[in-house]
Protein backbone atom coordinates (compact mmCIF):
# COMPACT_ATOMS: atom_id res chain seq x y z
CA UNK A 1 0.00 0.00 0.00
CA UNK A 2 2.58 2.34 0.78
CA UNK A 3 4.61 1.82 -2.81
CA UNK A 4 1.16 2.80 -4.44
CA UNK A 5 0.42 6.09 -2.45
CA UNK A 6 4.34 6.59 -3.29
CA UNK A 7 3.70 5.86 -6.77
CA UNK A 8 0.65 8.28 -7.00
CA UNK A 9 2.94 11.31 -4.91
CA UNK A 10 5.46 11.15 -7.73
CA UNK A 11 2.68 11.08 -10.25
CA UNK A 12 1.15 13.68 -8.79
CA UNK A 13 4.59 15.92 -8.43
CA UNK A 14 5.23 14.99 -11.95
CA UNK A 15 1.82 15.94 -13.16
CA UNK A 16 2.15 19.28 -11.36
CA UNK A 17 5.75 20.15 -12.74
CA UNK A 18 4.44 19.50 -16.15
CA UNK A 19 1.89 21.72 -15.68
CA UNK A 20 3.97 24.36 -15.09
CA UNK A 21 6.31 23.70 -17.92
CA UNK A 22 3.37 23.78 -20.08
CA UNK A 23 1.94 27.06 -18.65
CA UNK A 24 5.31 28.79 -19.07
CA UNK A 25 6.04 27.54 -22.52
CA UNK A 26 4.82 30.26 -25.78
CA UNK A 27 1.52 28.76 -27.40
CA UNK A 28 3.37 26.92 -30.24
CA UNK A 29 0.06 27.42 -32.37
CA UNK A 30 -0.98 31.14 -31.64
CA UNK A 31 -1.66 33.20 -34.65
CA UNK A 32 -0.81 36.37 -34.31
CA UNK A 33 -2.03 39.39 -37.21
CA UNK A 34 0.34 41.19 -38.68
CA UNK A 35 0.13 44.62 -38.92
CA UNK A 36 -1.24 45.77 -42.08
CA UNK A 37 1.19 48.30 -44.14
CA UNK A 38 1.58 49.71 -47.52
CA UNK A 39 3.71 51.81 -49.88
CA UNK A 40 2.46 55.55 -50.10
CA UNK A 41 3.59 55.29 -53.49
CA UNK A 42 2.36 52.00 -54.88
CA UNK A 43 -1.37 53.68 -55.58
CA UNK A 44 -0.03 56.00 -57.80
CA UNK A 45 3.48 54.03 -59.34
CA UNK A 46 3.24 54.17 -62.86
CA UNK A 47 6.03 52.28 -64.47
CA UNK A 48 8.44 54.52 -66.91
CA UNK A 49 10.25 53.45 -69.60
CA UNK A 50 11.89 56.01 -72.73
CA UNK A 51 14.48 55.51 -75.24
CA UNK A 52 15.03 57.49 -78.11
CA UNK A 53 17.99 57.92 -81.12
CA UNK A 54 20.20 60.78 -79.85
CA UNK A 55 21.17 63.99 -82.23
CA UNK A 56 24.56 64.40 -82.41
CA UNK A 57 25.82 67.64 -82.32
CA UNK A 58 29.33 66.63 -83.05
CA UNK A 59 30.97 64.00 -84.57
CA UNK A 60 31.62 62.61 -81.08
CA UNK A 61 29.10 63.36 -78.56
CA UNK A 62 25.13 62.76 -79.07
CA UNK A 63 22.43 63.53 -76.93
CA UNK A 64 18.93 62.96 -76.21
CA UNK A 65 16.40 65.11 -73.92
CA UNK A 66 13.72 63.33 -72.68
CA UNK A 67 10.25 64.59 -72.32
CA UNK A 68 9.05 67.31 -69.47
CA UNK A 69 7.77 65.60 -66.26
CA UNK A 70 4.42 66.74 -66.13
CA UNK A 71 2.89 68.67 -63.99
CA UNK A 72 1.40 66.87 -60.48
CA UNK A 73 4.17 64.38 -61.33
CA UNK A 74 7.45 63.48 -60.19
CA UNK A 75 10.31 61.06 -62.13
CA UNK A 76 12.29 58.55 -59.88
CA UNK A 77 14.70 57.05 -62.92
CA UNK A 78 16.19 53.75 -61.38
CA UNK A 79 17.91 52.46 -64.89
CA UNK A 80 19.82 54.53 -67.63
CA UNK A 81 20.97 52.71 -70.72
CA UNK A 82 23.26 53.64 -73.95
CA UNK A 83 23.75 51.28 -77.53
CA UNK A 84 25.94 52.70 -80.32
CA UNK A 85 26.78 50.47 -83.42
CA UNK A 86 29.82 51.01 -85.03
CA UNK A 87 31.90 51.93 -81.77
CA UNK A 88 35.01 50.71 -82.28
CA UNK A 89 35.79 52.65 -79.08
CA UNK A 90 35.65 53.84 -75.35
CA UNK A 91 33.05 56.14 -74.65
CA UNK A 92 30.97 57.67 -71.64
CA UNK A 93 27.48 57.94 -70.68
CA UNK A 94 26.99 61.31 -68.59
CA UNK A 95 23.40 61.98 -66.64
CA UNK A 96 22.02 65.13 -66.62
CA UNK A 97 19.64 66.60 -64.18
CA UNK A 98 18.27 69.56 -63.04
CA UNK A 99 16.43 72.46 -64.81
CA UNK A 100 20.10 73.75 -65.74
CA UNK A 101 20.98 70.17 -66.55
CA UNK A 102 24.12 69.30 -63.69
CA UNK A 103 26.28 66.45 -64.21
CA UNK A 104 24.68 63.66 -61.73
CA UNK A 105 26.75 60.56 -63.17
CA UNK A 106 29.37 59.82 -65.67
CA UNK A 107 30.07 55.77 -66.36
CA UNK A 108 32.07 54.16 -69.06
CA UNK A 109 30.99 52.89 -71.90
CA UNK A 110 33.53 49.90 -73.39
CA UNK A 111 33.23 48.60 -77.01
CA UNK A 112 32.58 45.19 -77.18
CA UNK A 113 32.09 42.63 -80.01
CA UNK A 114 28.97 41.89 -80.88
CA UNK A 115 28.68 39.00 -83.32
CA UNK A 116 26.76 40.30 -86.29
CA UNK A 117 26.39 43.50 -84.66
CA UNK A 118 29.80 44.14 -85.48
CA UNK A 119 31.49 46.30 -82.49
CA UNK A 120 29.02 48.06 -80.25
CA UNK A 121 29.35 50.34 -77.35
CA UNK A 122 27.03 49.28 -74.56
CA UNK A 123 25.80 50.07 -70.94
CA UNK A 124 22.86 49.73 -68.53
CA UNK A 125 23.72 51.07 -65.47
CA UNK A 126 21.63 51.53 -61.82
CA UNK A 127 20.92 55.36 -60.88
CA UNK A 128 18.45 56.49 -58.32
CA UNK A 129 17.90 59.61 -59.44
CA UNK A 130 14.57 62.06 -59.17
CA UNK A 131 13.25 64.49 -61.40
CA UNK A 132 10.28 66.90 -60.88
CA UNK A 133 7.51 68.55 -62.91
CA UNK A 134 8.81 70.67 -65.32
CA UNK A 135 12.62 68.89 -65.54
CA UNK A 136 13.61 66.88 -68.31
CA UNK A 137 16.07 64.25 -67.79
CA UNK A 138 18.77 64.39 -70.36
CA UNK A 139 21.66 61.78 -71.39
CA UNK A 140 24.66 62.42 -73.19
CA UNK A 141 27.09 59.80 -75.09
CA UNK A 142 30.40 60.84 -75.64
CA UNK A 143 34.21 59.59 -76.80
CA UNK A 144 37.49 61.08 -77.36
CA UNK A 145 37.75 64.04 -80.41
CA UNK A 146 39.93 61.47 -82.34
CA UNK A 147 36.70 59.45 -82.81
CA UNK A 148 33.74 59.72 -85.12
CA UNK A 149 30.20 58.20 -83.69
CA UNK A 150 28.92 57.91 -87.28
CA UNK A 151 25.35 58.11 -87.90
CA UNK A 152 23.13 55.39 -87.44
CA UNK A 153 19.41 55.00 -86.64
CA UNK A 154 19.92 52.12 -84.24
CA UNK A 155 21.81 53.96 -81.93
CA UNK A 156 19.96 54.34 -78.32
CA UNK A 157 19.98 56.37 -75.05
CA UNK A 158 17.20 55.26 -72.68
CA UNK A 159 16.16 55.59 -68.92
CA UNK A 160 13.30 53.57 -66.85
CA UNK A 161 11.96 53.77 -63.62
CA UNK A 162 8.50 55.22 -62.54
CA UNK A 163 6.15 58.33 -61.84
CA UNK A 164 4.89 59.12 -58.83
CA UNK A 165 1.45 61.39 -58.04
CA UNK A 166 2.72 64.55 -56.25
CA UNK A 167 0.27 65.70 -52.95
CA UNK A 168 -0.78 69.40 -54.29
Amino acid sequence: MRAITMTAAIGRGLLAVLGLLVAAAPAAHAQIKPAMVRSVDEPARVPYTTQMQPTCPFTNQCVATFPTVPVGKRLRVTTVYATFFSANFSGILVVHVGASKEIAAIFPVPPLAAAYYGSVGSTTQSVDLVYEAGEAPMLEYGTSAANTIFADSRHRLGLSGYLVDVAP
